[in-house]
């Protein structure tokens, strides 16, 4: 019968890389593919903020909160602008 075990390579078969890795290198991998996704949930946002319909959306919030503080002349928003 053979033998069962958990690791099923060799010593020298469980050497993928001839660098052996080390904690720094780990911690690099994990911070780079942090990165990476919150790299891509911004440009997500991003695109989602220049669509049309969005803007117009941001618009219309922007210009009924300008109606209820009407008394705060603070509140001038330029309603042409385009968010980028």
């Amino acid at each position: 019968m053979g033998q069962l075990c958990c690791f099923p390579f060799s010593r020298d078969e469980e050497k993928i890389s001839k660098k052996p890795i080390g904690i720094q290198d780990l911690i690099n991998e994990a911070l780079h593919q942090e990165r990476m996704g919150l790299k891509s949930k911004v440009k997500q946002i991003k695109e989602l903020l220049l669509k049309p319909e969005t803007q117009d959306k941001i618009r219309r919030e922007l210009f009924e909160g300008r109606l209820i503080n009407n008394s705060n002349q603070a509140n001038d928003v330029d309603f042409g602008m385009t968010l980028t």
